[in-house]
């Protein structure tokens, strides 16, 4: 009996000091984490508005929870990242969507798919990105794709749910 608890309060002591371990390296490379990640993000909105200047817009709020990040583009627009899920429901779509001052899709950029070859990666083509979205307003619903209806249909919603953020944004 005195050996189990020797052994319990040794093993207490333990996963203690690791518990502070853990979190002591947490804090250290929280900070480094986000600062990648925020690096990575501006890459990626730097391909679609060169030379601009992003400010994160705090505090998004949406219905259905798509929009993941919202920025600024200033002078220029507005960018707006959005998760969604298409035919393939293991791996999320994750979009990002450039928008000018006045609401108008100007580009829309995939920084994740694994839809099906073919089918639901047609898309992501860029006539197809084209045709289907960019040029597209704030009040205008964007068009599906025959064939690639599913990933069509999440991309379509994805966006609106951009669009709709976007509306409260400027109004």
């Amino acid at each position: 009996m005195k050996k189990a608890l020797i052994l319990v309060l040794f093993l207490g002591i333990i996963s203690a000091i690791a518990g502070i371990g853990v979190g002591a390296v947490n804090n250290v490379t929280e900070p480094i984490i986000t600062e990648r990640l925020l690096a990575a993000e501006k890459q990626n909105l730097e391909k679609m508005f060169p030379g601009a200047e992003f400010a994160p817009i705090e505090d998004i709020d949406t219905d259905d929870g798509l929009v993941t990040g919202a920025f600024e583009v200033v002078g220029k627009g507005y960018a707006m990242k959005v998760e969604t899920t298409g035919y393939n429901s293991s791996t999320p779509i994750i979009l990002l969507i450039g928008f000018d001052n006045d609401g108008v899709i100007t580009d829309v950029m995939a920084l994740q798919q694994q839809e099906t070859d073919g089918f639901g990666t047609k898309v992501f083509e860029n006539e197809n990105i084209d045709s289907l979205f960019v040029g597209k307003g704030l009040d205008e619903k964007t068009d599906l794709l025959s064939g690639a209806t599913v990933t069509s249909t999440a991309v379509q919603g994805a966006i609106a749910s951009a669009q709709n953020l976007l509306k409260e944004i400027i109004g």
